[in-house]
């Protein structure tokens, strides 16, 4: 991401509360897929794994949508 995408980031954060939502979503989601990793393997939790990461990419899609909006 260049700087530019960076400041619109910042500034996105501070204005458009949709945008807001789903970037704190995306990081709850990391943080959330990054515990299971230190987790021992189990197919529950690779299920979750990836479950999880659809979630976080269609949050991403969301957010690149509201992103070329602004640009």
């Amino acid at each position: 991401m260049d700087t530019k995408d960076q400041e619109l980031i910042t500034r996105l954060l501070g204005q458009d509360e949709e945008f807001k939502k789903l970037y704190h979503e995306h990081q709850e989601l990391e943080e959330r897929i990054e515990v299971l990793l230190k987790r021992p393997p189990s197919t529950e939790i690779h299920f979750e794994i990836e479950n999880l990461k659809k979630q976080k990419l269609i949050g991403k899609d969301k957010m690149e949508l509201i992103l070329t909006k602004y640009r």
